[in-house]
Order: C-alpha cells, then sequence, then structure tokens
C-alpha cells in the first residue's frame, strides 16, 4: 500500500506529505481545484514522462516521493537482480529539474526510468478516464479474459513452446539463408582452399625466409667482410704478430721487473686473439653464394607477399587463420542439409506440441470468456445499464502469435432485442467507462495489484448508480489499497479516509493544499458536493444520513 506521499515544488503545490491509509481512500475538491496534481504526481513515480513546466515558479526542481508498504508483493528478486537494497517500506523518488530532466532513486539508489516502471507496476495502477478507450483495445480484452480466468498456466506452457517455436523458426531462416549464399561461394572458397593448401605457408614461414633473404642477398659483402678480417689478423704485421712480439717484450721485462697482472692479461688476450681468427676463418669457410637458393627464396616470399594482399591479411598468422575459416565454411555447407533437416523435424514436432497447447489454450478461454461475458452483465446491469447484453466473440488469426491464435472481440448492446456490436462502434462513452470499472474490479481478485488510483471514472452518473459505483469501490478496497478522486458524494462517503484538495491565494500565487478531514468536515464536504451553491441544512442532514448510512 502507498503509504505516505510527499510532493515539493510541484505545479501548485510548493509542499505536501500525505498520510494514506489502507482501504478506500477519497480525494475531493471543486472543479479546478487541483485534483490532477496528485494524479500526476503518482504518475511521475509510475515512470511517466516529465514536463519541466510542473515545476513550481522560482523553484529550481519538483520531488515526489512515496512510500509503498511492499512486504507481501514477493518482489525481493528485482532488487536482487539490480543491486538495490530490499526494504519492507520501500521509498520511490522521482527528481525533475528545470531543463525537463529527471532523476528516478529506489530506496536512494539511483535507477533508470526502464527499471522504475519495472518495479512501479507490480505496486501501482492508475486508472484515468483516456483509460477507458484501454476496453477497445483487442489486446487489453484478451488479457483481461486471461486473467479473470486465471489461465496463467495455459498461457505460460503456450508461450514457452512458442518462443521455442519461434527461435527455431528464425534458426531455420537463417541457416537456409547462409547456405544460400555460402553456395553461391562454394567454388571460390574452394579455390581459396586448394590455393592456400598447395602453397603450404607454414607458421612463421615469413620471418624465416626474410632472414634467409637478407642473408643471401649480401653473402659477397659478408665474405669480403670476414676475408679481410682475417688478414688483418693473419699476415706478418697483423693483430696476432703484433701481439706476439707485444707479449715476448713483457716478458723480457717480467723477468727484470715483477709487471703485476700485466703479463697475464697480454697472453690471455693473445690466446683470445687467436681464437678469434680462428673463427673468423672457420666463417669465411662456411659461407657459400648460393644464387639459386636466392632466386627460390624471393620467389617463395614473392608467392607469400602475394597470397596475403590477395586475401587482404597482414601476415602469415592470419593467412593461416583465413584458410581455416575457408575450411570451416566448406564444412557448414557439406553440413548444412542435415542441419536444416533436423531443424525442420525439431520444427515438426514442436508443431505438434504447440498446437496441442494453443487448443487447451483456447479451450481454457472460451470457457473463462462465457463466465466473464456473465460475470460482467450481472455486475453492469446495475449501474444504469438494465438491458446490457454483452458477450466475447472470438476471432482466429492467421498464424501463431505470440498470445495465441486468436482474438477476443467484446461485443455489446445496450438496449433490447438489438443485435451485439464490437464495443468499440457501439459503446458511448459514460457506458464504457462504467464497463470498465466491472472489468477492473472483476480482474482484481486475480491481480496481486496493492495500490489503485481511479481519477474521476465515475463521471456522467449519478444518483442510484453512484452508489452503486461507490459499494464496487468499496469492495474492491476489502484486499487492496483503492485511492479514487471523485465528484460524487455517494463515492465520497464510502471513503475511510477522506481527502480534501483546495486552491488558495498567498501574496505571490495561487497554491494547492491537501487535508484529511474530520467526520464534521467530512459531512460538511459531502453537503457542499450534494448542494448546487450554498450548503443548506437540508443538504447537511442528508450528507450527514449518507456517511452514517456507509458506516
Amino acid at each position: 500500500m502507498l503509504k505516505r506521499l510527499t510532493i515539493k515544488n510541484y505545479i501548485l503545490i510548493d509542499s505536501l506529505t500525505i498520510e494514506f491509509g489502507k482501504g478506500l481512500s477519497v480525494i475531493t475538491g471543486e472543479t479546478g481545484a487541483g485534483k490532477s496534481i496528485l494524479v500526476g504526481a503518482l504518475g511521475l513515480l509510475a515512470g511517466a514522462k516529465p514536463d519541466s513546466k510542473s515545476i513550481s515558479p522560482g523553484a529550481t526542481k519538483s520531488i515526489i516521493e512515496g512510500v509503498f508498504e511492499i512486504s507481501k508483493l514477493s518482489l525481493q528478486y528485482i532488487f536482487e537482480e539490480n543491486d538495490i537494497d530490499y526494504e519492507e517500506e520501500t521509498i520511490i523518488r522521482r527528481e525533475v529539474s528545470e531543463s525537463g530532466k529527471s532523476r528516478a532513486f529506489i530506496n536512494d539508489t539511483p535507477v533508470s526510468v526502464s527499471l522504475l516502471k519495472e518495479l512501479s507496476k507490480h505496486i501501482i495502477e492508475i486508472h484515468s478516464q483516456h483509460q477507458n478507450l484501454l476496453l477497445a483495445d483487442n489486446t487489453f480484452q484478451l488479457d483481461a479474459v486471461d486473467i479473470y480466468s486465471d489461465n496463467t498456466e495455459q498461457l505460460n506452457q503456450y508461450k514457452e513452446l512458442y518462443n521455442e517455436y519461434n527461435q527455431k523458426q528464425n534458426a531455420l531462416k537463417q541457416l537456409i539463408s547462409l547456405q544460400q549464399q555460402a553456395k553461391q561461394e562454394e567454388e571460390y572458397i574452394k579455390f581459396v582452399v586448394n590455393q592456400l593448401s598447395e602453397a603450404a605457408i607454414k607458421d612463421n614461414e615469413e620471418e624465416e625466409l626474410e632472414e634467409e633473404q637478407n642473408y643471401l642477398s649480401h653473402a659477397e659483402e659478408i665474405k669480403e667482410g670476414f676475408y679481410k678480417t682475417s688478414l688483418l689478423f693473419d699476415e706478418e704485421d697483423g693483430v696476432n704478430s703484433k701481439l706476439s712480439s707485444i707479449l715476448s717484450e713483457i716478458r723480457t721485462i717480467n723477468k727484470k721487473v715483477k709487471t703485476g697482472d700485466l703479463l697475464d692479461r697480454l697472453e690471455a688476450l693473445y690466446i683470445e686473439a687467436k681464437d678469434i681468427a680462428s673463427e673468423v676463418t672457420s666463417r669465411l669457410d662456411e659461407i657459400e653464394c648460393d644464387p639459386q637458393r636466392l632466386v627460390e627464396v624471393e620467389e617463395r616470399l614473392s608467392l607469400i607477399y602475394t597470397l596475403q594482399k590477395r586475401y587482404s591479411q597482414p601476415n602469415v598468422s592470419s593467412l593461416l587463420q583465413y584458410k581455416k575459416e575457408m575450411e570451416e565454411r566448406l564444412q557448414t555447407i557439406d553440413g548444412a542439409d542435415t542441419a536444416i533437416e533436423k531443424l525442420e523435424n525439431d520444427i515438426t514436432k514442436l508443431k505438434i506440441d504447440l498446437v496441442a497447447a494453443a487448443n487447451n489454450l483456447t479451450a481454457a478461454r472460451h470457457k473463462g470468456g462465457d463466465s466473464f461475458a456473465r460475470a460482467l452483465i450481472d455486475m453492469a446491469r446495475p449501474l444504469s445499464l438494465p438491458n446490457l447484453n454483452f458477450k466475447v466473440e472470438w476471432e482466429p488469426t492467421e498464424e501463431f502469435t505470440e498470445n495465441g491464435t486468436e482474438r477476443a472481440i467484446f461485443t455489446f448492446s445496450a438496449n433490447k432485442n438489438m443485435p451485439l456490436s464490437p464495443l468499440s462502434k457501439s459503446a458511448s462513452g459514460g457506458e464504457i467507462s462504467r464497463l470498465m470499472l466491472c472489468v477492473k474490479a472483476m480482474i482484481a481478485t486475480n491481480r496481486a495489484m496493492p495500490v489503485m488510483l481511479f481519477d474521476e471514472v465515475d463521471s456522467g452518473i449519478s444518483g442510484e448508480t453512484a452508489g452503486k459505483v461507490g459499494r464496487i469501490m468499496s469492495e474492491m478496497s476489502s484486499e487492496r489499497q483503492i485511492i479514487v478522486i471523485t465528484h460524487l458524494p455517494q463515492v465520497a462517503a464510502k471513503g475511510e479516509c477522506h481527502y480534501n484538495i483546495q486552491k488558495q491565494d498567498t501574496d505571490e500565487r495561487t497554491i494547492a493544499v491537501v487535508k484529511k478531514l474530520n467526520q464534521e468536515e467530512r459531512v460538511a464536504e459531502v453537503a457542499r458536493m450534494m448542494s448546487d451553491g450554498d450548503i443548506t441544512p437540508a443538504a447537511m442532514s442528508l450528507a450527514t444520513q449518507l456517511l452514517n448510512t456507509n458506516k
């Protein structure tokens, strides 16, 4: 239930807090007093689109906050899935800035408007006059019959099979499309695979060949360099000869005076130099200039470069990956017929189950539709519709749909011996309003909707009919919180809590204020609603009698 509503800087309201009670709460006030402001505020908590013009003059933002008791609604999963703290008294807040942008919060955690809508649809339903048009909508009509008839099990079973059937149908279409596309490319794919297979390129081959090419193309220069180096070591006045002479002199000196580690270092240097000279000679002997091999390497590299360019691949690794992908596509083409055949068999078997589920759902709907029609007639005839005739007709769809294989069509006649015709074409606005109220009352039993707000859905009726509408509202409130904005004294008298909204002029502007009425104030307000002008003693007496009757 809605325990508390706080509104700040919203249209005519500067600051307002309303504490709501259980059962039926009624809100009254003169025309233009601002009753619709409360509807707009609650609409924002339910995810409605904000309007920057709704901010009070001089304010920078509007704040709407509702405290909802949700302990019996089993909504913990929504909080867990979205990492929001769960509270049995959950606070929903909406803030609207001057630019028209808004922010939404659930228990002080910022959330998206879509999440706000998802949570709110389990908590509060707002029914205003323009929503009466929904009664002429075939989707709403089908939903109403399903809810009233409690077809949840049959509908869920059908939807589960339908979703699987639809997924497999889409998969089959996609596979056939891919197969057709692949068959058009099959010859090209085979050519690519054959060409890359014949090339027999190995991973890292490009780098190895480039290194070999670099060596072979500079073999003469390398050989000449090693030859010159060898001469510098081994000729008569080369490095080794000079190091030998130096070593001989140091040995002579060392016999006369100790040279420390100088002799050891020179001997090591001489040995290292001879070793280097030997390795240079070995390298020189190993180098072979092989023009033929160079041609082979360059031709191989040219092939690799050509294939990379042809197939837009930057290196050998990606080229090999491309080859693998082409091979897999060939396998897909080869195996597509088998996969298509399997899917077609699955769909055929699934369709049998889907038809059975659809027939089961249809049977439940037809039975429920008849019961729905009888209940609606019984409830609506006392509401100044004494000759009402009503029936749920069924129109099959051409194919499976998400909601079954038929459409519900509400047919209606308000007069004796008149043929039934679609409600959308034959019912007046007042008739639709009363029928919609009855439908809401009928389906409320099977819906766990804790808060329902009705905004002047009782317009166009009076007298005895108004009293019966009030009785319907009161009966609905036995299992949920009902908030009604009304202009009918008969409905207002049914309320367990009564709130009055009025406009007041201040020095700066006009504001709206809401007050919870005590018994004496309720008598005066109901008397005002019964009077055309001044409140007379007779009106006060009638108001007292009406309120006492509804205690």
